[in-house]
């Protein structure tokens, strides 16, 4: 048994007692709302709502970004599309408008980094999501679809179309619940979303078992590839070297995962990694730049997301070329996948809530 096999196995077992009475909570809690004690709303227009079951690493902000590009094609323009988020780790409360110019701290780093991809849609956050898509069809009566990258577990929302992303690389069958392990919600829930999405999923055909309970044809598959939309001034051929030395630099959920996916175009010779949606100090910009000069590095790498947070300290770079790698999802059958949205576009229940508001 190898010792990061070992580890968690140990920490399984220390935390099960924490581990169980979270499973008590959350199983009380999907009772309260299954059985209407508390109350379910469906939003003021039509929502697509993607999330998960494991804490973080998915892909919600590159699946959120690729079904904001779908839906605005399908729907006639950006106009028609919002996209609502929590804004985790913003020291902001209530309802709030990103803007290009919005400070990351103000809205979020996710919701951000998808308004500077996306500029023409409207981006809000709001905890409360039922009062967020309310106030989308109250101030842009033009938005048609509602997008929400972070809404599963928000139950009093009854959304219209559910998408479960599930990392191809941590089978639900091998997870467990939280503190113990790295789901924040039952495995069971997974039965109750629309349509499945395998995330960084090598082929079609390398998809992990299915449920008894997913529909096949509900079921998808992406792979994630660094995106051809520069955020970023500094370009990979700028750099004499063919596999420039570089500082790693990341603060999401799956960092190690980033960092050895630059080692077949970088040499990466020192990885900084931090804890997700961690909010950069000068101090951490200052021994970046201690590193690049004393190691004589070329620059430093970092995730579009990170360059969110890094924005406001780029002049303490002092010159230090920063390279941003922005991902996208690319579908394995991205034809299916769009029938099944057409579908849901075509529905009843979708023309309905359209006429309704018009």
């Amino acid at each position: 048994m190898t010792t990061k096999i070992l580890t968690k196995t140990l920490k399984r077992l220390v935390l099960s007692p924490l581990t169980a009475l979270y499973a008590v909570a959350l199983v009380i809690r999907h009772f309260l709302y299954d059985s209407g004690v508390l109350k379910s709303r469906s939003g003021a227009i039509p929502t697509l709502v993607i999330g998960n079951i494991h804490v973080g690493g998915t892909g919600k902000t590159p699946h959120a970004s690729a079904f904001l590009s779908i839906l605005s094609e399908k729907l006639g323009g950006p106009q028609h599309v919002a996209l609502l988020s929590r804004g985790y780790g913003r020291n902001t409360k209530g309802f709030r408008w990103v803007l290009e110019d919005s400070d990351w701290s103000d809205v979020g780093d996710e919701p951000s980094l998808l308004k500077s991809l996306h500029p023409l849609h409207s981006i809000a956050v709001c905890e409360d999501r039922v009062l967020g898509i309310a106030r989308i069809a109250k101030e842009k009566p033009e938005v048609k679809v509602v997008v929400l990258d972070d809404g599963l577990q928000h139950r009093a929302l009854k959304p219209d179309l559910s998408v479960l992303l599930i990392d191809s690389e941590r089978p639900l069958s091998m997870s467990s619940l939280l503190p113990g392990g790295d789901l924040r919600d039952l495995k069971s829930r997974a039965s109750k979303f629309d349509v499945w999405i395998y995330t960084r999923c090598p082929s079609n055909d390398t998809l992990p078992k299915r449920s008894k309970n997913a529909s096949p044809q509900h079921v998808f598959s992406t792979y994630m590839s660094s995106s051809s939309k520069a955020l970023s001034t500094v370009k990979k051929d700028s750099f004499k070297s063919e596999k420039p030395r570089v500082l790693a630099v990341s603060g999401i959920a799956s960092p190690e995962r980033f960092i050895d996916g630059l080692l077949d175009s970088w040499t990466v010779v020192r990885r900084q990694s931090y804890p997700d949606h961690y909010q950069f100090k000068s101090k951490d910009i200052s021994d970046w730049v201690t590193c690049v000069r004393s190691e004589k590095l070329d620059g430093i790498v970092t995730t579009a997301k990170d360059a969110e947070r890094i924005k406001p300290y780029t002049s303490a770079l002092k010159g230090i070329p920063l390279v941003v790698i922005p991902i996208e999802v690319k579908w394995h059958k991205k034809e299916a996948l769009e029938k099944r949205v057409d579908e849901w576009l075509q529905s009843t229940i979708f023309a309905k809530e359209i006429a309704k508001r018009n």
